[in-house]
């Protein structure tokens, strides 16, 4: 039987209910495919994290990695490096739509991994003997 680790459950659960509150700002639609898009990534992060360092590792480091394993952060950094000009401000105006939607993407990419790093951490206080 599959056994599912307390921070890859925290990790998932939150990048669920992440997507589907940002999605909610648009139409219930969106809210949709926020929440699978992020579920999508932080099911590929969630991989990495269990092949490296492993999900016993330190917190800082299983964060780390969960950051930068999630193809969603990697694809809106590349996507902000190329439109650095819009990022930085010197260019505005509707052509860079893509570098705030990669701004917004990156930003709700970094909630998830800190939900799962949390639930492992309660989870390791209650299991706790007294």
């Amino acid at each position: 039987m599959l056994r599912i680790t307390p921070f890859v459950m925290g990790h998932l659960v939150a990048a669920v209910l992440v997507g589907a509150g940002a999605g909610a700002f648009i139409d219930m639609r969106a809210s949709l495919y926020f929440a699978l898009a992020l579920l999508a990534g932080a099911v590929v992060s969630s991989f990495v994290c269990q092949w490296t360092p492993g999900v016993e590792a330190p917190a800082w480091r299983l964060y780390l990695v969960a950051l930068l394993a999630n193809p969603i952060l990697l694809i809106s950094l590349v996507v902000m490096a190329l439109d650095w000009d819009c990022v930085v401000g010197l260019r505005r105006g509707w052509n860079c739509i893509a570098a705030a939607m990669a701004i917004a993407a990156a930003g709700l990419c970094l909630l998830p991994p800190i939900g799962g790093v949390a639930w492992r951490g309660w989870k390791r206080h209650r299991a706790r003997p007294r």
